[in-house]
Formats: C-alpha cells, structure tokens, sequence
C-alpha cells in the first residue's frame, strides 16, 4: 500500500493548507494584502502537490477513486462530549491492478496524534472499536478532555483517512485589554486570548460617542498569538476624543460573546520626550537655565506635569520640592539654582506628562551638563607630625646630615576641586626662617618630598590648592622642628601594630608610648591605602585623626580596604619626630590571617610551596604547619604533615609519584591561636618513565612475520603514548613504534598484541619491549626465536661443456632462507616449435660443499635446444621427523645429471622422504635457466656453407689490402717542385692571395692536377703550354677539396723533368721516359692584363689521341658532385702535344653523372677575347653540342658536363664580352647558365704532331666546391 500511504501523506497537505485558510480566517487578518499573501503560498503548496501526484502513477490520488473515507471529516466539540467516527474502504479501489494491496475491515484501526506533538494512541479493539460490516468500522470516545487532535484511520501501515477533531470551550472574555497613545498620533492595543481549542474569532472596533451607530474597525495582528496587537492608524485615530469605547465580538462553532472596554485617550497618552531644539540660557558656578519647544501645547487637557531630577555625578539625585520654571504656548524655560559644586558634572533628567492622575510619562531627556568653574574653597587638611624621615638614610652626628622627607596631606574631594588643571603648589618654604626656593620640592598629588633635608634646621611651608582658575585664597602651614638624637630615641612610639577586623572590615591601630613622654601634647593616627610593597607609600589620599596621649590604639571606621597602611606620631609642644608606619597586621578575630600559598614549580616527584606574609606579623608567629595528601581516586588518601620555621616562606615537597594528584593546604599559628586552613591546592605532578612492559612472549612464527604480546605497564607514570620495539638479527639493530591505546590506561591487565612482519626467513632475532610517555622506560623481558623457513632466493648457475660431459655448477643461495636441503636439476630438451621433447630431474643434497653435477653431452639434433635449470629447494617440518624408508623407483631419464660425489642410498632416501606432503613443505627458489642450441656435425651442409663463406670473406679482406697497399705506394711517390720561372713571377703583384707551386703527375684513374702561374704576356707562347707550364699549389687556399685533391694526386708532376719536355714530336718515347701522363689530365693557364681594356683570356686546348691507349683503364664514371681535379680535366687541355688539329671536335665525350653546385659554374668570368700580337694560323670553329643533348631541366647532372659548346677558334676581329651570367639561389649550376657559349682564346700554333690527336675522357667523381672554381676564375681559365 505505498500509494496509500502517499495519498494519505498528500491529502495531509492539502489539509495543512486548508487549516492554514482557516488560521488566518481565525485570526480575522482585515489587511487585504496579507490575505492575498497567504492565499498566493496556499496556491503554491497546491500546485507542488498536484504535480508531485501526477510525476507517480503509484499515487493513490491519481489511480481512480480513494482508499477509504471517515464520517465525519470534521468535529468541533465542547469538553466532555462523546465522540464517533466511521471508516470505510473502498472496495473497489483495492480491486484496481495498479493498487497492488487488499485491505479488510479486521485491519482496520484509529490512531490518534495531538497537534501540540503529544504522545500518539492506537485504537485496536473494544470498547473503541466497533466492527460494522466487512468494509466499516465506528470509533468511539466518551467524557472528551480539550484536544486539538487527528484521528487517522488506517489499514496496516497506511492511512485510509483522516479526521479532524477540536475539543473546546465556548468564547471567554479577555481580560488584559490595554490601549496607549503616543503623543496625539496613533493608539496600539493589546491582548492575550484565551485558551481554546476550538478556533475562536475576534473582531475588534470602537467608538468615540457611546451608543454610537457606527463603529471603526480596528486592524489586529494575530501572528505572535496568543498575544493579540491592534493598531489604530493616523487615519482612523481620533486625538479630540478623551473617551474610546472599544468592542469585541468573539464567536466560535460553540457561541458567540460581545465584550465592552472603554479606555481613556488623555489618561492613556504618553507625551513625546521632551527637549526639542533645547537651549542654555546661562550658566554658572551654581545654576543652569535651559529653553526648549514644546508643540501640540494647544492638545492638553488641563495642562502638562514635569519631572525634574538633578544628579550631581558619584551622589544621589538633589531633592528639591520646586524648580524654577517659566512656560509659555512656545517655550518651556527651567532654571537649576544653588547647585552645590562648582565646575562639576550634572546630569539633568526630565519627564512630562498630562495633568491626569493615571496620565503615563514621557520618556526622558537626559542632559549633560558641567557647572562653570572656580578657585578652590580651601587647601589641603595637614596636622602637626604629617611627614615621614627615611630613616634608612638618617643617622644623626654632630655634622649636619641629608637626608630625605615626605610630607603628606590630605586631598580634596573631586567635588571640591572646583575646576580642571588641579594641583597643589608650596607657595612657601621657609629654613630657619629663611624663604628658600621651593622648586626643588618634589611635588605629588599627595605629598610632596624633600630631597636634602637637614634634621639640624626648622622647616616650614604653606601649602596650597590651585585649578585653572586661580590658587586657593587659604593655605595649610606646616611647621617641621630640628630633629635630634635624643628625639629619634626617646620621642617616638614603638611596637606599633594594626589588627584587622574582617567582621566588619576595619582596623585597630595600637603602639606603645615613647620612652620620654614629657611635654607630649597627643598622638596622630595616619591611614591610607597601601601601595604593592611600598609599606610608607599611599596610594590616594591620606587621613589622620588626633588620640589623646592616653590613648594608646585607634579603630578606623567600617568599610575600609583589605589592605591598610597605617602610622601614628606623637606630638609634642615643639617636638616631633613625624610618622612611624606599623611594622605588621593581624585580624582580631582569628588572631591570624587565613593563608593564600601557591604551587610555584612541579616536577614529577616535587611540589614547590611559596606563601606571603605581607600582612602577618612574622614576630607573633610560631610556625606553619603544612599538610600534603595523594588524591588517586579524587579523594584525599595518605597525607603528610610537615611543621616548618616561622621565618619559612617557602617549602619544596619530595619524594611524589609521578602523574599523581596531591592536595596541599596550610595554616599559620602562633603560642594561642592558629589560622584557618588555607584553600585547598589540588595539583598533579609531572610525566615520568613508566615501569617496563611485562610478560613479553612470541607466538605465530612464520616466515616473515611473528606475533608479540604483552601486558602493559604496572604504572604508567604518565600517559603512555607508544611502545618502542628493538630487535637484533644478524648484527643489526632496528626498531619499531607501537601506538597505545586507551583501553590500556584503564585496565593495565590487557594484553597487547602486535604483529612484526617483515621478517628475514630462518633467521634468529633477539626482541625488547619499551613503553613511553615523555620519557620511555626500562625494557622488557628479552624473548628469542627464529623465523620459519622461507623460500630460497635462485642460485647462480655455470655450465661447462666439453664434447663428451657437460657440468652444471651453482654457487648457494645469497639468501637460504633455510638449511637447503637439496637442489633440483631439470634438463629439458626442446624441438625447433619449441616443444618439449624431454626432460629429466636430478637432485643434489644441499649440505654438500660441492654444489655440482656432471652429465653426458648430449648428441645435438638440428634446431634443437637443451635447458638447464637449477632450483633450490628448503624443507619446513609439519611433524616431528620420522624416519621412514621410502624408496625411490627411478623412471627412465633421457638425461641424468649425476652428483660428484654420487648420492649415497641415505641421501637419496631423504631427498625422497620430502615429497611426502603430510609431513613436509617444501620452499622452492626460482629456476635458473641455461639454454644450449645444438650445433651440426662438421660433415654438414651447414658446415660447408659456414666454411666457403669465411674464405670468401678473406679472400675480399686479402684483395682489399691489396689495393690499398698499392694506392699507399703510389701516393709515396709524389714530388713538389716549383720551376725557376714561377719563382719570379710570383713575385709580382697579382690578384689573388698568394699561390702555392705544386705539380704531381696523377696515376690514379681519378688523380688529376690543377697547374696555373702568372705571367705578364697577354698572349700564350710555347713554354705556357701544359708540358713547360709551371705549377701551382692550392694548398693554401683554406678549400678542404683542394687538400683533398692534393691527396689523392699522383707522384709525378705534369712535367717531371725538363728533358722530358725537349721533344714534343717524340710523344711515345716521352711518355715512356718520364711516365705516363693522367688519361684526364687538364691544364689551365692565366696571364695577366697589360693594359685596363685588356680582357683575360682562357685557352682549352685537347691533347692528341696518343694517350687513347691509356683511355680505357683511366675512365670511370663519376658520380655524385664533380672533384676539382675531373673539372681541370675537363676544362684545359690534357695532352702535352699541342700541335691539334684546329679542326678537331673540342666537345668531350665525358661519361659524367651526378651534379654541379651553382656556386661553381657561376663565378666563371666572360672576358673578350683580345687581338693578337702574333700571326695565327687560321682556324676553324668548332660546333657547339646540340641543344637537345643537353638536359632541360634546371640542374646540370656532371654526365652532361661535357654537352656544353665547344671552344670557338677565336679570330683577329675583336668580340664584345658576352653578360656576365648572375648566380642563381637554388644550390645547383641551371642548364641555361651552361648553355651559354664561353669565349676561348686563340689557338696558338705549334709544330704539326705526327700522332694523331683524340679526346681526352676525364675521369670524374667527387664535387667541386665554390672555392676552387673561384680559384679558377681567378686564374682566368675557362671551363
């Protein structure tokens, strides 16, 4: 019945907000607004129930029909009425799939709840319940009592429904009507309901004229109910009216009463403060005149009453029976005459009221107000005797001896000091009659000292008092005698003593008369309030009053201070030795003054107890007697009693129990009486160690961990906080930290377990116990034990092979964790699949020094492999040993890994009695694993394979040294020469850096030598030809290229010896005689400019064909980037015979790959070419490479190189210089830059050669780096 349950749950809102309409219908809110208020948040409350109701389709109230209904939903009854209620289910509302519940009339019953929140009844059977039919049940209640109750009907647990039951009586009178006006503005009234259960209404009006046919409604607020306020606005107050005569109309379901009030408006009216716009008139040292307004004076009926108080500041209100007064219909004026202080604080408060005799008062004005001030009326009181001598600085001689002196008086009242600024001035000072300076007196508000005072001389002073206004008119004259001897002596009054009487608070002051008490006219008795520690200073002022001389003690009045200063002098006719303070203080009544000691220091065995006796007389004392006591269960227990010195301040108590509560009080006595006890003193001493912790044990041991217990100390001496735990194993010390718990400061019977885990296998281990509060105390016991064996860490296996036994060695454990008892050895073979084949086990004893075993080598199968694996293996007994012989039934093991020595029969049996599970476990280590791959026979395929690969690869390593032993012999050879004629032209100036001379023939198939010089001659002549050209060195240009190039070079020159160049005709036998010249070789030479409009000029010129023999073995295709050395070749001309064919094809056939860098082929000058001076033969022009040889793409492969046009044959006519190509940013040389024809020099003619010529293949590789064509465009060489 869930839904029921909600729908009861539902329908008690809907029914709080119906009760929440009726509630302010009872309260009779007339203020609209309030009402639409109420009415928005019932509507709120209802929409939250609707769509809860409609969110669960498990709502009772949104499945058809309700579970029920009682008769009647309502009652309002008077007490002692009889009460019925039915309920009936709905039977078919239970029918219904979505209900889910049944419900019968025999599960029925009434439950009823107060609305106050009292207890709650359940209604089951007779006489309450009555059973009707199967659907109905009656309840019934007699005698009803005053109830404001729910009776919910309920099946079960669920509500049916509920009614609403008001048990009350009918309308009563109220009785504490009250109305107050404010100041003819408005009137609030109120009143308490009675009460009543039963919801009772008021309504509320009035009316001015009795019997009036109209009445005003009156606006009640209910909510602090049940006090009842009504206010009567502005609107509807009527301020002529003296009389209201209000009506209230109370009516419930019960009745209905009418009750009458009439109220008085004037008596009932309380005025506004007084005191608007308020003004001083005058003021002086005595008086005060105020004005102020007074409105709505022209309201009052009869008149106005005024109440004046005068509050002069620390006394009581001024009684007078009239003030001065004058009033007017504008303004009040109130004059405050003979005002008792001057310059002093007032505080004026006044109260108006109407003339009515029940007429209420206004509230106050409290005014402020301070008199005008005025010289003080007199001086300073002072009497014969009112200093003090320091008697600590004078001693009397023949010499006269300074010393000190007080003088003290007694001060004016704060009422009497007239004015601000106060003081008190000497306006005289007089030594033996002498006027002396008086400013070097010390002045205080009291007193006033002389710092060097002669006892030898008379002094006098006037004294009087001053404000801001003036000096007082009066002084007091004081009159100070010489001081003898004999005086300090004989004069002066002794033994004096003062007694407090606690009773009532004062003191009696006694002394002893002077020794010479001739000429003694009285005594002065002095009293003040005493400053800490200072027994002759007062603190305030000072009072005296003067004794007969047969008087020989003074009892101040009641009321006085705890502490008490107090002195007496004795006057005599022109003697006197000052003030002589008491020397000690005692209360009369108990003789001595009850002890206030304190705890000043605790240790954990000490108390230390300090007391004062600043107001005992430690002369009348005989001694303390101080009593301490341990206080273990709160209660005092063993005390002590110790009786100390009179002249004891202090008492340090020892030999205490640490965290202990004691109790310490004392008193004091003397020969008759004693003090009363002292307040006792309850401390607790200090933390101290606590005794060890008892009875340690083990239990539980295992491997890694072992259980402590034990019981906590006999006394804590303190709060334990932890135990420390030390344990030593293997020569090392570590601790641990217990935290402690509460229960063991309870009960120190309880043991304490702990759990130590982290424990070394089959190790011994030495354990103590400490407790600790701030300090940890003695050990405990020392237990002993060792922990379970564990398991093994692996050993460390080698393994030994030969071609006929294998032998597996192993080094122990580093951790046993146990005795080893022996190790498994597993052998297991392995297929190519990794399949296991075979396997086999061995065991070795553990107590044996050799830790080995050997085995047969076993025959390899290919692409098998063989693991050796090692463990060790610990033996944990579950029982006591028993000695069985079992034995071991070998199987057939493919491999057997044998211990040297062999296991004897006893070994063997043991290692098998530990497979018995019943009474051993066993620790196994990890295996350690050896792998082992077979290898073939020597007869193999495999073999043969392995073999033919080793002299393949030495024969390569053989060929390979070969070659470069050759190449270290040839570049052995190389020579550096400079011809005689370079030496003198590098003389002269030139454009470049300074060149080097180098020339090496090159017989490498990639060597290749760059020869250039400087000549003055525009022209080429015979000995600038390749074969008589000097040579130049570029070693020093900085290019790592050209150091390179240098490397690689042959060792002979491009023209070894002189007689090798004598005879160009005789090509063959030269090359024979001086060696054969590089296949590539390319010269370059360079002539400088005699005139400015000169032109360098570049000559290309090809050897002849009679090297072509050598052409073959000194090509080779180049690739990557071009070397300087390819480049030479390709750009000068390599053959010593330089009679060519004119007609020859210059183009070169180069088989070259790869590219050429930009920076290279860009910085090749474009001179003219300039006239010669010489007669040429005539010649032919050569033919430039077709276009379409060449590549059209925008890199320039070093395969192409020799594409470009040949040298022109240059003719007597002059040429333009062509534009000098601009360099391109791309990195690498475009075809159209190599394109373009380069200008070539004349060619210059020498004797026909006999040999045919031919073109040169250079041999490329390498690259050419910017530097070196620089070099070379320097040099005026064109490619």
């Amino acid at each position: 019945m869930e839904n029921n349950y909600q729908y009861s749950a539902n329908k008690c809102l809907i029914f709080v907000c119906a009760r929440y309409f009726l509630w302010n219908r009872k309260m009779q809110l007339k203020n609209q607004r309030e009402m639409r208020k109420m009415r928005e948040h019932c509507f709120v409350v209802l929409i939250i129930f609707f769509f809860n109701c409609c969110l669960n389709a498990q709502l009772a109230w949104c499945v058809k029909g309700t579970p029920g209904w009682v008769v009647p939903e309502r009652l309002e009854l008077p007490i002692g009425s009889d009460l019925n209620i039915s309920c009936t289910i709905d039977k078919a509302y239970f029918e219904q799939p979505e209900v889910g519940e049944t419900c019968n009339a025999p599960q029925l019953y009434f439950k009823m709840s107060t609305e106050m929140g009292g207890k709650e009844s359940s209604f089951k059977t007779e006489p309450h319940i009555w059973y009707i039919n199967d659907t109905t049940i009656l309840f019934t209640a007699t005698n009803l009592t005053e109830q404001d109750a729910s009776y919910v009907c309920m099946c079960g647990k669920n509500g049916i429904d509920t009614s609403r039951v008001f048990v009350g009586t009918k309308p009563s009178r109220v009785l504490d009507f009250d109305c107050t006006s404010y100041d003819w503005d408005y009137m609030f009234c109120n009143f308490t309901t009675p009460k009543n259960s039963i919801i009772t209404k008021y309504n509320v009006s009035f009316e001015t004229q009795k019997n009036s046919s109209y009445h005003y409604p009156v606006d009640c607020n209910f909510d602090a109910s049940p006090i009842v306020n009504c206010n009567i606005t502005s609107e509807t107050y009527k301020k002529f009216s003296e009389h209201y005569y209000f009506r209230l109309d109370i009516s419930n379901p019960l009745g209905q009463e009418t009750q009458f009030i009439e109220v008085n408006n004037v008596e009932r009216m309380i005025l506004a403060r007084p005191g608007q716009n308020l003004e001083v008139l005058n003021i002086t040292k005595d008086s005060i005149c105020l004005s102020w307004e007074m409105p709505r004076r022209s309201n009052f009926i009869g008149g106005v009453l005024w109440k004046v108080f005068v509050t002069p500041e620390n006394f009581s209100s001024i009684t007078r029976p009239m003030w001065r007064n004058n009033s007017s219909a504008l303004r009040d004026v109130l004059c405050l005459t003979k005002l008792p202080f001057a310059g002093y604080n007032y505080l004026l408060e006044l109260r108006v009221r109407n003339n009515k005799n029940l007429s209420r008062w206004s509230p106050p004005l409290n005014y402020y107000f301070r008199t005008a001030s005025e010289r003080p009326d007199r001086p300073p009181r002072i009497t014969n005797g009112s200093f003090y001598v320091y008697s600590s600085h004078y001693v009397h001689s023949s010499e006269a001896q300074l010393t000190q002196l007080t003088v003290y008086w007694e001060q004016l009242e704060k009422q009497e000091l007239n004015g601000d600024n106060f003081s008190y001035v000497i306006s005289e000072y007089r030594v033996n009659g002498t006027i002396t300076d008086s400013s070097k007196i010390k002045m205080d508000m009291n007193s006033a000292t002389i710092e060097n005072w002669n006892p030898n001389a008379q002094h006098e002073l006037l004294i009087r008092s001053r404000n801001n206004v003036n000096t007082s008119v009066e002084a007091s004259r004081l009159i100070i005698p010489a001081i003898t001897s004999e005086d300090t002596k004989k004069r002066v009054p002794t033994k004096i003593r003062s007694v407090y009487h606690s009773s009532n608070s004062s003191y009696t002051l006694t002394w002893l008369a002077p020794v010479n008490s001739t000429d003694l006219i009285n005594y002065t008795v002095f009293w003040c309030n005493s400053k800490p520690a200072l027994q002759s200073k007062c603190n305030g002022s000072i009072h005296f009053e003067h004794v007969a001389k047969d008087r020989l003690q003074f009892t101040t009045q009641s009321a006085q201070p705890i502490s008490l200063n107090m002195a007496v002098s004795a006057n005599y006719g022109d003697r006197n030795t000052g003030m002589h303070w008491m020397s000690c203080s005692r209360d009369v009544r108990d003789d001595l003054l009850k002890m206030e000691p304190t705890i000043e220091e605790i240790t954990n065995s000490s108390l230390a107890v300090k007391w004062s006796t600043e107001r005992v007389c430690p002369a009348i004392l005989t001694g303390y007697n101080l009593t301490y006591c341990h206080r273990p269960a709160g209660k005092p227990d063993n005390c002590t009693t110790k009786v100390l010195d009179s002249n004891a301040v202090d008492y340090t108590i020892h030999n205490l129990e640490p965290y202990t509560y004691y109790s310490v009080k004392m008193f004091m006595y003397s020969s008759s009486r004693a003090s009363k006890y002292s307040d006792e003193l309850i401390n607790r001493t200090g933390e101290a160690a606590p005794t060890q912790p008892r009875q340690l044990e083990y239990s539980n041991v295992s491997s890694s961990s072992v259980i402590l217990t034990w019981k906590p100390p006999l006394k804590a001496n303190g709060v334990v906080r932890a135990y420390e735990g030390t344990f030593y194993h293997d020569n090392k010390t570590e601790y641990f930290k217990l935290p402690a718990s509460t229960d063991e400061l309870v009960d120190n019977e309880k043991l304490v377990a702990y759990e130590l885990g982290n424990l070394t296998a089959y190790t011994h281990y030495e354990i103590t116990i400490r407790a600790r509060t701030l300090y940890s105390s003695e050990p405990s016991n020392v237990i002993r034990f060792r922990t379970a064996v564990g398991v093994p860490s692996p050993p460390v296996l080698d393994v030994d092979n030969t071609q006929l036994s294998t032998t597996l060695k192993w080094t122990a454990p580093q951790r046993p964790a146990g005795r080893v008892e022996y190790y498994e050895v597993l052998i297991s073979q392995r297929d190519a699949n990794n399949s296991l084949v075979d396997q086999q086990s061995s065991y070795i004893s553990g107590q044996r020094q050799n830790r080995s075993c050997v085995m047969q080598t076993p025959v390899c199968t290919p692409l098998y492999r063989f693991h050796y694996q090692v463990r060790a293996v610990n033996v944990e007994s579950l029982h006591p040993r028993i000695n069985d012989d079992l034995e071991f039934e070998e199987g057939r093991k493919l491999q057997q890994c044998n211990a040297q020595p062999p296991l004897n029969l006893n070994e063997y049996n043991q290692i098998q009695s530990f497979g018995n599970e019943s009474l051993y476990r066993l620790h196994k280590s990890l295996w350690v694993t050896h792998e082992v791959s077979c290898s073939p026979d020597r007869s193999s395929t495999q073999l043969l394979i392995s073999s033919a690969e080793l002299i393949v690869a030495a024969i390569i390593i053989a060929m390979a040294c070969h070659m470069a032993y050759k190449k270290l012999q040839k570049m052995s050879d190389i020579d550096l020469e400079l011809p005689p004629g370079l030496k003198d032209t590098l003389k002269k100036p030139m454009e470049i850096g300074s060149l080097g001379g180098l020339c090496g023939a090159v017989d490498a198939p990639s060597g290749g030598i760059v020869c250039t010089r400087l000549d003055p001659s525009p022209q080429y002549m015979p000995h600038f030809m390749p074969d008589n050209m000097p040579h130049h060195d570029f070693s020093n240009s900085g290019n790592e290229s050209a150091k390179l190039l240098l490397a690689n070079s042959g060792s002979n020159c491009c023209a070894d010896e002189d007689h090798h160049h004598h005879h160009l005709h005789h090509h063959d036998q030269t090359m024979t005689t001086a060696g054969t010249l590089p296949v590539s070789y390319m010269s370059m030479s360079q002539d400088l400019l005699q005139h400015d409009d000169e032109q360098q000029v570049l000559a290309t010129e090809f050897g002849n064909e009679s090297v072509a023999g050598n052409r073959n073995q000194n090509v080779a295709g180049g690739s990557g980037y071009i070397k300087p050395t390819q480049m030479k070749q390709w750009s000068a001309n390599g053959n010593a015979n330089v009679n060519a064919n004119a007609n020859a094809n210059p183009s070169m056939a180069m088989p070259l790959s790869g590219y050429v860098p930009v920076q290279v082929l860009q910085t090749r000058p474009m001179p003219a070419v300039p006239p010669l001076a010489a007669a040429s033969p005539p010649a032919t022009t050569a033919a430039p490479a077709p276009l379409s040889t060449l590549n059209s793409s925008n890199y320039v492969q070093a395969a192409d190189l020799h594409k470009l046009p040949a040298a022109v044959a240059a003719t007597t006519t002059p040429v333009a210089p062509p534009p000098t190509a601009m360099a391109n940013q791309f990195g690498y040389t475009a075809m159209e830059q190599l394109m373009k024809p380069s200008p070539v020099l004349p060619n210059y003619t020498q004797p026909t050669m006999t040999t045919t010529p031919h073109r040169l293949q250079p041999n490329i590789g390498g690259y050419v780096t910017p530097q070196d064509l620089n070099a070379i465009a320097h040099n005026r060489h064109m490619l």
